[in-house]
């Protein structure tokens, strides 16, 4: 028995992925906001706290990133959206999955920038503190350029990752791309065009990242050889 494709029942219902696709990219956008700004912090401050009285703070850092490296971003979610409750921090369906994405993301993207750091030599350092520079101008104006060069691709092949773990928001009732081709495949029954459409929207946004970064590559080597 042969599956007749419904063409105009995608060309009906695409218009009303709009608003999801405005929430996929907001929880995106959002969560990686929080997580890279965050990561960053944290593998900055690693550097210090590895060193002297404070190294023991450092296993801290190691078991955040461990724990949250290893849990399942369905159960992170869950956690936001049922348990935080309890403690008495109500979250929206919207910021609980914003939470949850941000400190799994955190934890990965702390790796991703804890290795970009240790990368960069020691001789950096050493030359610009020998030059007088601060701890501002010698992270702003030495060190991170050189982090971000080598963190780039990692860094955006996570971020596209991401991406596509915004579907499992859906499970906390976040009305993004896969939860309404959820529901509208309970109503209409159609499961092959709604995936399509789905595959689409999230190799279209896929697309624009894997873009940036060819972009954003480009732009830093040019950087590194002037």
């Amino acid at each position: 028995m042969s599956y007749e494709f419904d063409w105009p029942f995608v060309l009906r219902v695409l218009p009303r992925f709009g608003d999801a696709l405005v929430v996929t990219i907001g929880v995106f956008l959002t969560a990686l906001l929080i997580s890279t700004s965050g990561a960053m912090l944290l593998a900055f401050l690693s550097r210090t706290l590895r060193r002297g009285r404070l190294a023991p703070l450092h296993g801290l850092l190691t078991a955040f990133s461990w724990l949250f490296r290893g849990l399942p971003e369905l159960i992170v979610l869950l956690f936001a959206y049922l348990a935080l409750p309890r403690l008495g921090l109500d979250l929206s369906p919207f910021w609980a999955a914003v939470a949850g994405l941000a400190a799994i993301g955190m934890a990965y993207e702390y790796e991703i920038f804890r290795g970009a750091l240790n990368a960069v030599p020691e001789g950096q350092f050493e030359a610009a503190r020998a030059l007088g520079l601060g701890r501002l101008p010698l992270y702003g104006r030495v060190v991170l350029p050189q982090v971000l060069r080598i963190a780039i691709t990692p860094y955006i092949t996570f971020a596209c990752g991401s991406l596509k773990r915004t579907s499992v928001a859906s499970a906390v009732a976040v009305p993004e791309i896969m939860g309404l081709s959820k529901r509208f495949n309970e109503a209409f029954q159609k499961p092959f065009e709604l995936m399509l459409i789905a595959l689409v929207l999230y190799a279209l946004l896929s697309s624009i990242l894997m873009a940036l970064e060819q972009y954003f590559d480009r732009r830093l080597q040019r950087s590194a050889v002037r």
